[in-house]
């Protein structure tokens, strides 16, 4: 009785025909990311299962279930989402042909193993994909029929729903795993936010990037939201950044585009600092940006630098004390009439400006040699209108120049300095100074008074005053070496080593006072110009700190020699020579036959300089012509040494008295 059922039931099963049970379902192409199938699954809950499809063909079938346990182990998410669905897809999958007979298929369905419990059958015609058929509901309908397969069909069933049961678990964790990233990222009081090739920001940003911006950057071109903050300029550094970074190749070369990148700017009255990270998405580059509140910080550094420039100053005040007072009546002189001076000779209008234009220059190494910072930025300032003066096509004279000088408030400049001298060492401490002042006649008459009377104990007292009149010159050399330590910080190199060395030689101070004031730009040259980077210094294979030497000799004749030196790059004498050439000092001819000597006396020139850009530290050009002039106002003579990679030495020659 039996048989005769099995066989009744498989001619019945066989007389029907297998395309009515094939259904349609979601494709996708194989070259699609995991991400698709997510979002189709996550679309809709009726969804068993996608046919993944190769030219027309199915490569492979990925089914719900499977799917999330997949995406619910550790790394699923990251591993499967950008990636290609090949990685995901079953390609065992059970297939049929649209002309096989039901009974094909029944036999396939219930001899299928529990991992393909609910899987889809793939249905050909003429070898091209026609649908599936979803055993699930081929068993639901094939139990109606034959009753000897209800009991399969309902433990079947109900594993079926405990996969379910378990995928919905999975979808569950995800979501959480999702969610307590993205808390994460909100409280971790820093700023995300990403973007590709096209600039423009992605959804996912965090909540600090609300209270960065004040408003949701998602959606919005970085270029167009950072521009008001780092202003046209810099945007133009990004643009070519990025374009350079996205056709690159190179992970290596990438970083180096990211470093080239602004990284501080000021947001709704807060410092922000950028950070730039390279990152994949869908096997395409992005850049991740990564952005800080460092007010506090910013505002502690400020202060730092604050304590550090009133401790400089008043350390310069304190042991400096009339050496500051002079600089500060000298330079009020000046403004308040004293520049005159400078005119009252047979010299040519333009020579006398540029005279006096070297004297406002040394006037600004002098305040930023002994701590006055913010009046060396101010003569800065003052610098510029002489030397848009001075270069004016338009004829000027003395009447131009007054009033230009007479409006300069030195008070102004000079206030916040002398506030902090002030405020630490009180008002009248200049006043109150404890040298009293005697004017060198008093001391030459009370001299000369005491020779005559041929008392031999007059000599010691003759001794004493004649020393007053002296300072050494290695006290005159050793005040720079602090000068030198704050240069260094200004141009970010290493305190270079400071040596003043040789004879103890002193000179008639009030005689010497300008000539070694002037060489304030010697020094600051050999740390602009010559001490090089402390990267550049190790590739050359120097030692990291640079060397600033200075030598006294005594003469034989009356006269003193002082080397000051340094181990830098040298003088660029074809550079040097460019820029004479450009000032018209010379024909291209004439500048051919100078030797490397000759050529390197050309920074003595008026505004010559190898710097291609002016700063608050030199390349204006006329700082060394001061040096000259005041060594040629002494009677003597100054030369220059340089080797290319080995450095610059100056060689002065003073005499001790006036010719």
């Amino acid at each position: 009785m039996s048989g005769m059922m099995s066989s009744l039931q498989e001619n019945v099963i066989t007389d029907e025909k297998l395309r009515q049970y094939v259904i349609s379902v979601p494709t996708i192409s194989i070259k699609d990311f995991g991400e698709k199938a997510k979002e189709i699954f996550d679309g809709s809950a009726e969804v068993e299962g996608i046919v993944v499809l190769e030219h027309d063909s199915p490569a492979g079938i990925i089914m719900r279930n499977m799917f999330y346990q997949k995406m619910g182990t550790q790394y699923g998410y990251s591993l499967y989402m950008k990636r290609s669905v090949g990685i995901l897809m079953d390609t065992g999958f059970m297939s049929a042909d649209a002309e096989d007979g039901i009974s094909k298929v029944s036999l396939q369905a219930t001899a299928r193993s529990f991992e393909k419990l609910y899987d889809y059958i793939v249905v050909y015609q003429n070898r091209k994909y026609l649908g599936v058929i979803s055993i699930r509901l081929f068993l639901e309908e094939l139990s109606k029929r034959n009753e000897a397969q209800i009991s399969v069909l309902k433990e079947q069933q109900q594993k079926l729903l405990a996969a379910h049961q378990q995928e919905l678990q999975l979808r569950k964790n995800l979501q959480y795993q999702a969610a307590a990233v993205r808390n994460l990222l909100d409280h971790a009081e820093q700023g995300f936010l990403w973007f590709g090739s096209d600039l423009v920001i992605k959804n996912e940003v965090s909540y600090k990037c609300l209270e960065i911006f004040g408003q949701n950057v998602g959606g919005d071109d970085f270029l167009e939201l950072i521009h008001p903050h780092f202003g046209k300029e810099r945007v133009g550094v990004f643009e070519a950044a990025f374009d350079s970074y996205f056709k690159n190749n190179s992970p290596v070369t990438d970083a180096v585009y990211l470093l080239l990148l602004p990284a501080d700017c000021v947001i709704a009255e807060k410092n922000v600092h950028f950070q730039y990270k390279r990152i994949e998405s869908g096997q395409q580059k992005a850049i991740m940006v990564v952005m800080n509140d460092i007010t506090d910080k910013v505002a502690l550094e400020k202060a730092m630098e604050d304590d550090r420039y009133k401790q400089r100053l008043l350390i310069k005040a304190f042991g400096c004390q009339p050496q500051v007072k002079r600089m500060i009546d000298e330079f009020r002189d000046l403004f308040s009439g004293g520049f005159r001076s400078f005119f009252e000779n047979d010299k040519t209008f333009r020579e006398n400006l540029d005279e006096l234009f070297r004297a406002v220059h040394t006037y600004k190494g002098d305040f930023a040699q002994y701590g006055f910072d913010s009046a060396a930025e101010k003569l800065h300032v003052l610098e510029d209108r002489l030397s848009q003066l001075i270069n004016s096509k338009e004829e000027i004279g003395l009447p131009e120049l007054e009033n230009l000088l007479t409006h300069i408030d030195t008070k102004e400049i000079l206030d916040r300095d002398l506030r902090v001298i002030s405020e630490f060492l009180g008002a009248d401490y200049f006043d109150k100074s404890e040298v009293v002042p005697v004017p060198k006649s008093k001391l030459l008459a009370l001299e000369s008074k005491l020779s005559s009377q041929g008392d031999p104990g007059c000599q010691e007292v003759l001794g004493l005053i004649r020393s007053l009149l002296l300072r050494p010159v290695k006290s005159y050399l050793a005040q720079y070496e602090d000068y030198i330590e704050y240069l260094s910080g200004r141009v970010m190199k290493s305190m270079p080593i400071f040596l003043v060395e040789g004879d103890d030689l002193e000179v008639d101070g009030e005689r010497f006072d300008p000539f070694f004031q002037s060489l304030v730009h010697v020094f600051r040259n050999s740390m602009d110009h010559g001490i090089e980077p402390d990267e550049e210094r190790l590739e050359a294979g120097k030692n990291q700190r640079g060397l600033i030497h200075c030598v006294v000799s005594a003469g034989d004749d009356r006269c003193f020699t002082l080397r000051i030196s340094d181990d830098g790059r040298g003088i660029d004498v074809d550079k040097l020579k460019d820029k004479a050439l450009e000032r018209g000092l010379g024909s291209a001819g004439d500048l051919e036959q100078m030797d490397d000597r000759q050529l390197c006396d050309l920074v003595f020139a008026d505004h010559i300089s190898t710097k291609d850009s002016l700063s608050s530290l030199s390349g204006r050009g006329v700082g060394m012509s001061a040096v000259r002039g005041a060594c040629l106002k002494l009677g003597g003579k100054i030369e220059i040494e340089s080797c290319p990679g080995q450095g610059t030495a100056f060689i002065i020659t003073l005499p001790y008295t006036p010719a």
